[in-house]
């Protein structure tokens, strides 16, 4: 169980940072549109 919150707080941490780091829909960059499953409200996992 340990392991697990570790790598929560982890990958957390890496996106805060991205997202204090960057811009969303910045021309160019990664961040440029979002991801077609995120917004797609029929996508099943």
């Amino acid at each position: 169980m340990e392991r697990t919150v570790n790598i929560r707080n982890e990958e957390k941490r890496y996106h805060d940072m991205c997202y204090d780091s960057y811009n969303l829909f910045e021309p160019g960059s990664w961040l440029h549109r979002p991801v077609q499953t995120v917004i797609d409200p029929t996508f099943r996992i």
